[in-house]
């Protein structure tokens, strides 16, 4: 199956897309920072900044693959170390009509060939609030390990938020791809597994 969608780096006119969804708030809700009013001129400055220096960390549009080349996402990789081959996925931000979950199960298999087999990191680490269950689910099926909890390590919307951390070795990546565990019907089905799991749990 060809991909339904491309990553490629920011252009200074994604700014205004950019700047929608982050002041989205319904976007906004669920990843670890708080929310707040971005105005145009900073979010330039902001997308300029990612453009001019990508050492450290490598910001990336999620575009379709079709005629429009519309830009519907972006996602980063963020605290490259070069000496201990570490990074930190910067999470996945995603227009709400493009969600439908083979964008983000892409988006994941791109990032994961580039961190692993072009940047050549060897522990890449996920983290994200304790009750963003999609974003755990997706983490676990991926073949993250769950590290730890950092106890009310988040403020957002007037109260402490427990955040998850997890990570992917090479070596655990590798014995996934070679396993074909990153295949969509397999993906799909540790999804299903997982959120069963999760809402069981609740109950």
């Amino acid at each position: 199956m060809g991909n339904s969608i491309f990553l490629r780096g920011f252009e200074i006119e994604d700014a205004l897309l950019i700047n929608k969804w982050r002041n989205d708030f319904e976007i906004q809700k669920l990843v670890s920072t708080s929310f707040k009013y971005v105005s145009l001129e900073i979010e330039k400055e902001w997308v300029k900044s990612k453009m001019m220096d990508n050492r450290k960390d490598i910001y990336l549009a999620i575009c379709l693959n079709d005629d429009s080349r519309k830009m519907v996402g972006y996602v980063s990789v963020n605290n490259i170390d070069y000496l201990n081959r570490t990074a930190v996925g910067g999470g996945i931000v995603i227009d709400p009509l493009y969600q439908d979950g083979i964008i983000r199960y892409e988006v994941g298999m791109l990032i994961r060939e580039l961190v692993f087999n072009h940047l050549n990191i060897n522990r890449y680490e996920g983290k994200c609030l304790s009750e963003h269950i999609a974003s755990r689910v997706i983490m676990e099926a991926s073949g993250y390990k769950l590290e730890g909890i950092y106890r009310e390590a988040i403020y957002k919307d007037g109260k402490y938020h427990d955040q998850c951390v997890y990570s992917l070795l090479r070596a655990d990546y590798e014995e996934w791809m070679e396993r074909g565990d990153y295949s969509l019907s397999v993906f799909a089905k540790k999804v299903r597994h997982l959120r069963n799991s999760y809402a069981a749990s609740r109950l």
